[in-house]
């Protein structure tokens, strides 16, 4: 007869054997993490190449989450598309700054990570914090 037991519906069977995280529970602790650190961030998305949601965190509600995710993977096409016709390779990442905001878009390979931020970011240091956390984004999903 098998008992459930509270501890294992939280990662860990009473054994003290630790459940391993799924590669989405680690994309989430990842966004997280950035979302503590950075608090310029309005809002960051991993989306796949064809823009669906992979994860996603919002500091409010007040975005179209699907949207975002389906944002992304054309600004990534897009730039990738026209830094081709000029004769250069893939594109690291991209910034678009707005009167109300500040988008900055990573090309992850077969992903991208979306970054909303405050229009008084510093964008600079920013930049250096979401490299780190698209370099883990690469290695958690393998691109």
């Amino acid at each position: 007869m098998l008992h459930t037991n509270p501890t294992h519906l939280y990662g860990t069977i009473q054994t003290g054997y630790v459940m391993p995280q799924t590669t989405i529970d680690q994309l989430n602790m990842l966004l997280t993490s950035l979302s503590a650190r950075v608090s310029s961030i309005r809002g960051v998305v991993i989306s796949s190449a064809d823009g669906l949601k992979v994860a996603d965190k919002f500091r409010d509600h007040s975005y179209d989450t699907q949207i975002a995710h389906a944002i992304s993977a054309s600004i990534v096409g897009l730039v990738n598309k026209s830094v081709h016709n000029l004769g250069l390779p893939s594109f690291d990442h991209t910034t678009i700054y707005t009167s109300d905001g500040i988008v900055v878009v990573f090309n992850l390979g077969g992903a991208s990570l979306l970054v909303l931020l405050d229009v008084d970011a510093n964008v600079g240091l920013v930049i250096i914090e979401l490299q780190h956390t698209a370099d883990e984004v690469i290695k958690v999903m393998r691109l």
